[in-house]
């Protein structure tokens, strides 16, 4: 195989494994998420947290993956980058890891806001919880 169709081979072969593993991230946490969702106040806010997760979490693997530019300061033309292959394949683990850092980026976010909902939803059981003082 050249390098020019390793490149392209490898490229499309980490697309595939950005989207895979934010649909893998997605399908752990979907069903978890959605009980911490029901738990918000109000079923709009429950129903519009439930259909931005997968996109929260597809999105940033794949901004993960056209992070990482092949171009360098010693290799600007493509018959540069296509040279060596060992270049290509250090290209290829940075894109990886680019992709599964900003994975974990975005399940930070999200425990952030599940933090909140849990935050706020327990402040209003605490509210509703207290018995009114009749005169």
């Amino acid at each position: 195989m050249t390098n020019e169709r390793y490149l392209i081979a490898s490229y499309f072969a980490c697309a595939a494994i950005a989207v895979g593993l934010g649909a893998i991230a997605y399908l752990f946490l979907r069903r978890p998420f959605d009980g911490v969702a029901d738990a918000a106040s109000g079923k709009r806010l429950s129903s519009m947290l439930k259909r931005l997760l997968p996109w929260g979490l597809l999105l940033p693997a794949l901004l993960g993956f056209v992070s990482v530019s092949y171009q360098g300061c010693n290799r600007t033309t493509y018959q540069e980058i296509i040279q060596n292959r060992s270049y290509l394949v250090e290209k290829n683990q940075e894109q990886i890891s680019s992709i599964l850092f900003y994975i974990l980026v975005a399940i930070v976010f999200w425990d952030a806001i599940v933090l909140l909902i849990l935050k706020y939803a327990q402040n209003g059981r605490d509210e509703s919880q207290i018995p009114q003082v009749e005169d």
